[in-house]
């Protein structure tokens, strides 16, 4: 049987509004859900400004709820060389040993926030009751919610379904997209939400829970630097670098506070869920994950986010250190896991720049970084050639952005070193094929023109 699951999004001046929010089930469609012409998108549920933000604000809440966090800063930094469990062998992701029957692959709950999104569009697009400029920015934002899930996907996957629209019939049997063409998809949306929305975050309150043109110029940044266009790049980067709306916090204390300056885009805490990223790292007596050497050892002497980010005891004996870039797991916390800071944009300009040979240029983005976060106040020199430059770069990337945003996994893949590092660190269990994920069996049954990656069938 079919479920549609309800939830009452309440926006702000505590305005209430009903928005619909999809589940997967036990359906033999390739992404499970109810007839979405008559029970999601009905006119009701965009008939005005305040029902529309309602929806929006409902498709923010599943990406924030789903498993897309815990894939992001729990499973990614384990199956790199970031994080280990303390105790025992660990499991399929430790081990990159994942199978097509590992129910926390988020394959799942990304597709249905891309439905959620689409349900989105479409409704705004047909409403006659939502305004000028309302309109025209939620669907800016439902788009940037679409490229930020299928940029996820088509890294962890490869090639997959390119899902622009909510007909069940046609995506039920969608076969997998070249990653080039859902590229260029994640491109268009980007651009089309970049000329919608706003220059800040007046139009949704003020918190940067919600996006605003430079989260979409942040996140064509890292697009076109995933495909290797360093020009636009560099261009996208440097955009909101010089936008004025953002500054890189002196020192490495609350890198999480919400809506803090270096903050670009942030999911918000809310009154029912506890933050789930800093309970798998705060501990009381032993902690459940410590980080590898491979993390320890890449931080500079005297590097202060090495003692602000990493908690470092003896236990039992043994020295080990834990993830601490969060500091309260309280649903009250003031501190918000965050999407996108403004580090990131300076080590994809400083990448863009030795891509070009501009080596003091990408040292001096690198080291603004050092000192600004790590309170290193002795410059590295400029790097002698393109490859000094990367190891730079990569390195400032390690100890900057660790457990966030899956970068490590990601960097390692996108810059060839995956194979070399995983060998390093797990020469017993690597293999080649592992750089993809798995697609479920059970997703492969109920859509038959969708195929298993290699090494998994």
């Amino acid at each position: 049987m079919k479920k549609l699951k309800y939830y009452n999004i309440y926006i702000n001046k505590g305005i209430a509004a009903a928005f619909l929010i999809l589940y997967l089930g036990g359906c033999k469609k390739f992404i499970e859900v109810d007839e979405i012409k008559t029970q999601l998108l009905s006119s009701q549920v965009f008939d005005n400004n305040a029902s529309a933000n309602a929806a929006t604000l409902g498709m923010y809440r599943q990406t924030r709820a789903g498993g897309l966090i815990n894939a992001i800063t729990i499973y990614n930094p384990i199956i790199s060389d970031e994080i280990k469990p303390y105790a025992g062998i660990g499991n399929n992701y430790t081990n990159n040993t994942l199978q097509p029957s590992d129910t926390t692959l988020p394959w799942a709950v990304i597709y249905t926030v891309i439905y959620t999104a689409n349900n989105v569009i479409e409704g705004l697009s047909n409403s006659t009751g939502v305004t000028e400029p309302v309109r025209s920015y939620y669907i800016g934002e439902a788009k940037l919610i679409r490229a930020f899930c299928h940029f996820y996907l088509v890294n962890l996957y490869g090639d997959v379904p390119l899902v622009l629209n909510t007909n069940v019939q046609v995506n039920s049997s969608i076969a997998r997209t070249p990653a080039a063409m859902v590229y260029a998809q994640i491109i268009t949306d980007l651009k089309e939400a970049q000329a919608v929305l706003g220059n800040d975050y007046s139009f949704t309150g003020g918190e940067r829970s919600r996006a605003n043109k430079w989260v979409a110029t942040a996140l064509l940044a890292r697009a076109y630097l995933y495909q290797k266009d360093y020009a636009n790049a560099e261009i996208q980067a440097n955009a909101v670098i010089t936008s004025g709306q953002y500054s890189l916090l002196n020192g490495p204390t609350g890198i999480f506070v919400k809506n803090n300056n270096e903050a670009i885009w942030q999911f918000a805490n809310n009154a029912t869920e506890a933050n789930t990223v800093a309970a798998n790292f705060i501990y009381t007596t032993t902690p459940t994950y410590v980080a590898t050497s491979f993390l320890t050892n890449a931080f500079e002497t005297g590097d202060a986010r090495k003692t602000t980010w990493l908690r470092t005891q003896t236990i039992s004996g043994v020295l080990v250190s834990t993830p601490l870039k969060f500091t309260s797991t309280a649903v009250t916390s003031t501190e918000w896991y965050t999407v996108m800071r403004l580090a990131e944009m300076y080590l994809i300009r400083a990448e863009c720049k030795s891509m070009r040979n501009d080596f003091q240029g990408c040292i001096d983005d690198v080291n603004l970084i050092r000192l600004k976060h790590g309170n290193l106040t002795v410059p590295l020199p400029a790097p002698a050639n393109q490859t000094a430059a990367m190891d730079v770069v990569m390195r400032e990337r390690q100890v900057d952005l660790f457990t966030e945003g899956m970068h490590r996994w990601f960097d390692l893949k996108r810059t060839g070193r995956l194979e070399a590092v995983m060998l390093a660190e797990k020469p017993t269990t690597w293999q080649s094929y592992a750089a993809l994920y798995p697609i479920l069996f059970t997703d492969i049954q109920r859509n038959p023109n969708l195929k298993q990656n290699p090494g998994y069938e």
